[in-house]
């Protein structure tokens, strides 16, 4: 028997920490690539689903439902990642989705101890985000440009901390169900780019082909 076996809970969150600094380079003169981003996006999916199961419990806002609106937030809606105008649309994005999770959990340090689970995972999920875009900075950046994000005008604070945990909610469902669709998309795209390489490879393997003279 080993004396020095970690639970498995730890082992999976050490691979998470080491696989998102192998998907967020932090000083790479190469911009990312488009799979590279999927893999981060997949993975943000994946924690951006735990996320919201978890805050719906912690808050005891699962047994009404209220969070899982059919309604997604304008901002987390409808993006679509074809050129440098829709990485620029996920950039515009995840910087509006940066600021929610900075309010979410000013909100929440008001009502739980430094250190709180709530807090941990919510700081987990905004150094996510933050990775995202600065990944998407650096495609943007290749090919000149200078991704900009709009003063917004600030929404009125809700006043009553049952309402500020329902609207903190809904925005990680939002938030949750845009990765899903996000990772999807970036999944299908992947498919159709490898199916499109085989083909070009099977057409470059005929033309050079040449049958044996007799």
């Amino acid at each position: 028997m080993r004396r020095h076996a970690r639970p498995l809970g730890v082992l999976a969150a050490v691979a998470k920490g080491l696989f998102l600094l192998w998907a967020v380079p932090a000083r790479s003169t190469q911009p990312p690539t488009l799979q590279q981003i999927h893999a981060l996006v997949r993975h943000m999916a994946e924690d951006a689903r735990e996320l919201f199961l978890f805050y719906e419990q912690e808050q005891r806002l699962a047994f009404s439902r209220l969070c899982r609106t059919n309604a997604s937030l304008e901002w987390l809606r409808g993006t679509v990642v074809t050129g440098t105008g829709g990485l620029r649309a996920l950039h515009g994005a995840m910087a509006r989705m940066d600021r929610a999770l900075q309010g979410i959990s000013q909100h929440q340090r008001d009502l739980n101890p430094p250190g709180a689970p709530i807090l941990r995972r919510l700081d987990s999920t905004r150094l996510k985000v933050r990775g995202l875009l600065s990944n998407l900075e650096g495609v943007l950046h290749a090919h000149g440009i200078v991704p900009t994000v709009p003063t917004l005008p600030r929404l009125p604070a809700a006043t009553r901390v049952f309402q500020q945990k329902v609207e903190g909610c809904r925005i990680l469902w939002s938030y949750a169900r845009f990765t899903e669709q996000l990772s999807a998309q970036l999944e299908e795209r992947g498919l159709r780019a490898r199916r499109e390489e085989r083909r070009q490879q099977r057409r470059g393997r005929r033309r050079g082909w040449r049958p044996a003279k007799s």
